[in-house]
């Protein structure tokens, strides 16, 4: 008897389907979240909500979405105040990203995005990204290679891998970053465009203590990027002989090697990067041989070098170790590590980074057999 009843019971919640069910019709689908800080110091939730289509179309899309906002004392409060804006339970099953505006940055990051790490609707896979100004502006902003623009900001954080002017950061490479003690990250910048509606993505801001602390511009974003071993391609540009002459080198891939060296009591960081790739131009003609060639690698070379300098040295001025180097040191190092564990933000403003740079510019079969390389 007992069997046929724990029997009749696994067929009822089989057949009864997921106990936790929402009809399509009786949601909205939450596409994009914007946070950000009111003049109360309460948090303003912005969502990009879109219903699922009914499958008729009057001549545009079928699809509808529309932007609304509620306020709260935390996120979980605004979060469940948008029930009341919205008239639906709302899914974040097809968030795409959330941004977060300058005043809520510099408060907190973690906080408000507490809510969003823990949900287990999400699988850490959307963008988080920093807004320069309201995060709110970036929602407002359309799509101009996508009707839905949640899904064109998808396309430009992938597309990033291929211009190298600010780093992706996923929800999941987020909480990795924050885990370390100093709480010390990055996020990529967003500027939206008023005028045009549009925004543009260059740079990144520090994260340390779990806030927004300093930005960096687009060279520096790509000396993080050389250094942390993230780029797939980019473009160098560097100068030929005469004023005003460039060219324009593609690079296709890279690979990164960090090493920490004790000598002497004395800590230093041996990076090298292995960029290779191709000439892609030059606004100037020039005489094509062997020592040109080689000439173009050594400045590739010192361009790399530069930009990673500066990336470094804007780390260094804010005591935040963005590149990880902790972690290659605590590897390496593991009973030294224990003495300067606790005092590693200083250690790291006072690190000797040294920075060697191997190019290698590949030739085709033509070029190859002009320059005697075949």
């Amino acid at each position: 008897m007992k069997t046929l009843t724990a029997v009749i019971g696994l067929l009822t919640v089989i057949l009864g389907g997921c106990w936790n069910n929402i009809e399509l019709t009786e949601t909205r689908f939450v596409t994009a979240i914007g946070i950000d800080l009111n003049e109360e110091g309460r948090y303003v939730l912005t969502v990009n909500v879109m219903k699922p289509s009914s499958g008729k179309t009057d001549g545009g899309s079928a699809e509808k979405s529309a932007i609304i906002q509620s306020t709260g004392y935390t996120m979980f409060d605004a979060a469940r105040n948008m029930i009341e804006y919205s008239g639906y339970k709302l899914s974040y099953h097809q968030m795409q990203y959330v941004a977060i505006g300058t005043d809520a940055a510099k408060k907190d990051i973690i906080g408000p995005l507490d809510l969003f790490f823990r949900d287990q609707e999400l699988s850490g896979r959307h963008w988080v990204i920093y807004v320069e100004g309201k995060a709110e502006a970036l929602l407002h902003t359309k799509g101009n290679t996508n009707d839905i623009q949640p899904l064109q900001i998808n396309e430009k954080m992938i597309a990033s891998r291929a211009i190298g002017k600010y780093p992706p950061v996923r929800s999941l490479d987020l909480m990795r970053m924050m885990a370390s003690k100093e709480k010390v990250g990055y996020l990529p910048i967003s500027h939206p465009i008023q005028s045009k509606k549009e925004s543009r993505e260059a740079g990144a801001v520090i994260i340390k203590g779990g806030k927004a602390i300093a930005s960096i511009n687009e060279t520096q974003a790509r000396g993080l990027l050389w250094t942390t071993g993230k780029i797939k391609s980019t473009i160098v540009i560097v100068p030929l002989k005469k004023q005003g002459q460039y060219a324009s080198i593609e690079i296709i891939g890279s690979k990164t090697k960090i090493r920490p060296v004790l000598e002497n009591n004395q800590l230093y960081i041996q990076v090298t990067v292995h960029p290779h790739g191709y000439i892609g131009s030059l606004n100037h003609p020039i005489p094509m041989d062997t020592e040109t060639y080689k000439s173009l690698q050594i400045k590739v070379n010192h361009v790399i070098r530069d930009e990673i300098h500066e990336a470094v040295a804007v780390a260094k001025k804010n005591k935040a170790d963005i590149f990880g180097f902790h972690e290659y040191v605590h590897r390496a190092y593991p009973q030294v590590w224990k003495t300067w564990e606790e005092q590693w933000p200083a250690h790291f403003s006072e690190l000797d980074v040294k920075v060697n740079v191997q190019s290698k510019l590949l030739l085709n079969g033509l070029l190859a057999e002009q320059l005697g390389e075949k």
